[in-house]
């Protein structure tokens, strides 16, 4: 029966699984010379030729894992079509292709992995599985005691109801207040949500933490290889999950 062909491009470090079905629909995906644009098809990886934008697909690189300390400006994706700035733009590692493991949003900086493992992707996106990640967050103003309950019991935003957090208030500084937030979840610009449901701005926000990987000291707008610990240890934690932010 082979494997789906989003599976096997992901595998082959073509990209995530998630964006594999958007090229399989905008025709960039041939099998055995044919194109196709119908995600969900099994292929066979012996006998199938697969194609991604002429070129054949190869077998299996060597797996490279990276975290980025990403700046506010960047967009998380391999291009953008308004031609703005990408985290690849930050990434030089010759002409091994990797891409970003979920996102944070043009304004949000912090940790974010990249990978050409496309097994690894798959489960840190995999909305059934979860991990803690930590953010910084400074908010305008001091929400009360009241609306910041509200965020650590849940509190419904566009996406629906959030799971509860942890929310701890550092201090405050010049008529503005600082968190550090703690989820398991990943709804779509969540935090900033989550503080405008209770009447105050996010104007900064960092991701310092996934699971157990610490961003550290890495300095904005740098990059390391993940240490072979670094990557074995989500192996052992019941599951990843990222998030737009």
């Amino acid at each position: 029966m082979g494997i789906r062909l989003e599976k096997f491009l992901a595998e082959r470090g073509i990209c995530s699984r998630r964006l594999a079905k958007q090229y399989v629909v905008d025709g960039r995906v041939k099998i055995n010379g044919k194109q196709v644009f119908i995600p969900g098809r099994h292929v066979d990886q012996d006998k199938d030729l697969i194609q991604f934008d002429g070129r054949v697909v190869c077998e299996k690189p060597i797996p490279i894992y990276l975290m980025l300390n990403k700046p506010e400006g960047y967009i998380t994706s391999v291009l953008d079509q308004y031609n703005r700035p990408t985290v690849m733009d930050l990434i030089d590692i010759g002409q091994e292709r990797v891409y970003p493991v979920g996102r944070l949003d043009l304004n949000t900086e912090g940790l974010l992995i990249l990978t050409n493992d496309g097994n690894f992707s798959h489960k840190i996106l995999h909305p059934s599985n979860k991990i803690k990640k930590t953010y910084l967050v400074w908010v305008d103003g001091s929400p009360s005691p009241k609306s910041v309950q509200y965020l650590r019991d849940g509190i419904r935003i566009l996406s629906g109801k959030t799971a509860p957090a942890v929310v701890h208030r550092i201090g405050r500084y010049r008529g503005n207040t600082h968190f550090k937030l703690i989820l398991s979840e990943g709804k779509k610009r969540q935090i900033r949500r989550m503080f405008e449901a209770i009447g105050h701005k996010v104007f900064y926000l960092k991701r310092v933490r996934i699971g157990n990987l610490s961003l550290g000291n890495l300095p904005i707008g740098k990059y390391r290889y993940l240490k072979q610990k670094e990557v074995a240890s989500f192996e052992k934690q019941p599951g990843l999950v990222c998030e737009n932010v």
